[in-house]
């Protein structure tokens, strides 16, 4: 199975390396934060975006890491829109840069972390070379999802490709229906967010990341 519509053969080879990469080093940098600030089930979830990186991500995640002059970036879904994610915290390490969400007032415990792979370099296209990352903290009770094996009632933990929206709506779905067969589902596509893209890329290869800490 390829991403014929989305990457070219050669960067699709290059995208995997690097995403396979950049989650062992975000998952890595989490395991070290745990050593110095406790479980990360136990982390502060309702901080700031910008304070809850710099206490718990960004240090363990490079040795020499900077703010974002503009103290953002932008990135173009798929179907063209361009995107400017609100947030004081973004960096740039490793020819990378990173934006971090928080959700302060909301209960569910979760972060996205959104990443482009090759920094100030373009494209900046979500699931070209822009990529979404979640650190779930999340018990799932009741809501408008459907429960299936994959997205099963109850706690979810981990490190996990695509945002919030993308992991209860596309890691339910099959690789096929995320590549655009599901309407609801199927972001990857040119007319699509892209935010899916990560996951069909993890569908694709086979479980190539390990999504338990």
């Amino acid at each position: 199975m390829t991403l014929p519509t989305i990457l070219s053969k050669y960067n699709e080879t290059v995208t995997i390396n690097q995403l396979r990469k950049t989650y062992a080093e975000l998952q890595q940098a989490i395991k070290m934060s745990e050593v110095y600030n406790g479980s990360f089930k136990d982390w502060d979830y309702t901080l700031e975006s910008s304070i809850f990186a710099e206490k718990y991500i960004m240090p363990y995640l490079a040795k020499n890491y900077k703010t974002l002059k503009y103290l953002t970036f932008s990135y173009y879904t798929l179907n063209g829109t361009k995107t400017t994610p609100v947030t004081k915290a973004s960096y740039s390490y490793s020819d990378k840069n990173l934006l971090l969400l928080t959700n302060p007032s909301n209960s569910n415990k979760y972060v996205t972390i959104i990443i482009d792979l090759n920094g100030d370099r373009r494209k900046n296209i979500m699931g070209k070379d822009v990529f979404v990352f979640t650190l779930f903290n999340y018990t799932y009770y009741t809501g408008g999802w459907v429960l299936t094996p994959l997205c099963p009632k109850g706690e979810h933990y981990g490190l996990y490709l695509g945002g919030i929206g993308g992991y209860w709506g596309a890691y339910c779905a099959t690789l096929e229906g995320i590549l655009g067969q599901d309407s609801a589902r199927g972001d990857c596509k040119h007319n699509g967010a892209g935010t899916s893209c990560g996951l069909a890329i993890e569908k694709m290869v086979g479980k190539f990341l390990i999504n338990t800490l």
